[in-house]
């Protein structure tokens, strides 16, 4: 059933940071219990990403510091653009679009087959806008087991049968990515520490057999969300590890990139050239926070890469 949200605006604190040597790093105390799926929209120049738990959808103007949030009424996975001012986001168990211009969230498409513990996790639009790839997850906090999978739904979503399962056997999908020409696909299960990778064919929506690309345990930073720049470089939040993990097409580790906060979950390219670096991170449950602490918060940092301009999905409804 469609409802209509309301979007409440306020200004964040915004601070200017040096961190490990990175200069121009800045922070916004946006205070998400688990922010993912950040997404810059070129033809606003403004970000948008979810917060998973709160749940909600954030959207802010880094040139004024606004932030406009929309309350959800069940838990989120992922967002995506599906125009100028409207998201497809992937709730609990069905893909559903926001508009952020009217707040009115409809429904798209249920996802059946998942089983009672899993939720709909990370999603990405392909390079020709044709195509969702989104993911799923056992979202049990402990004994998690090998349920989720990975979907694609193509862009005359409106019933259940425009959605096809391409892959399974995931505990948390997550990393969803293409390389810049799109014809690889990335995706990842931060569970197990693995990166794959495969051919993908635009015109079908439908990938190879998957063959791995990289692990990265604890240590390193287990792969959460993660964004390909415009030279095929894969960048991987190290959700484990407090940092960014920079992979080589080839897969070889180029560098790890500390980060201000312990549990950066995905980044992203955008500003006016596309070469800063937004990340958003998270909060555990057992941490305790101090005046100092930007866990939670929404960083940017510029970089010596540059991404690629977010494509929209183009639903027909």
């Amino acid at each position: 059933m469609s409802v209509t949200l309301s979007g409440q605006r306020a200004r964040v604190e915004r601070i200017e940071i040096e961190h490990a040597g990175l200069a121009g790093v800045r922070a916004w105390r946006v205070g998400n219990r688990v922010g993912e799926s950040p997404t810059w929209n070129s033809q606003t120049q403004e970000l948008i990403w979810i917060d998973v738990r709160a749940p909600a959808v954030l959207r802010l103007d880094p040139r004024t510091d606004t932030v406009t949030r929309w309350q959800l009424p069940e838990v989120v996975g992922a967002l995506g653009l599906a125009g100028a001012n409207r998201v497809v986001l992937a709730l609990r168990r069905c893909l559903a679009t926001l508009d952020l211009s009217t707040g009115l969230l409809r429904p798209l498409l249920t996802v059946h087959a998942e089983p009672p513990g899993n939720r709909l996790n990370d999603a990405k639009v392909s390079a020709s806008g044709r195509w969702l790839v989104f993911g799923s997850m056992d979202d049990r906090a402990d004994a998690k087991q090998r349920t989720g999978a990975l979907y694609c739904a193509g862009a005359s979503a409106g019933t259940d049968a425009t959605v096809r399962r391409i892959w399974q056997g995931l505990t948390v999908a997550n990393g969803i990515a293409w390389s810049p020409d799109g014809a690889i696909l990335y995706f990842s299960d931060s569970h197990a520490g693995q990166v794959w990778h495969t051919p993908w064919d635009e015109a079908t929506g439908t990938m190879g057999e998957p063959q791995r690309f990289c692990s990265a345990d604890e240590r390193l930073g287990r792969p959460d969300g993660a964004a390909t720049d415009a030279a095929g470089d894969y960048w991987s939040a190290g959700v484990s590890a407090g940092c960014l993990n920079r992979f080589a097409p080839d897969g070889r580790h180029l560098q790890s990139l500390p980060l201000p906060c312990r549990a950066p979950t995905m980044p992203c390219f955008g500003g006016e050239n596309l070469d800063t670096l937004f990340v958003t991170s998270l909060v555990r449950p057992q941490w305790c926070l101090n005046a100092v602490d930007l866990d939670g918060s929404l960083l940017a940092l510029p970089v010596q890469a540059r991404g690629r301009s977010s494509t929209a999905w183009a639903t027909v409804e």
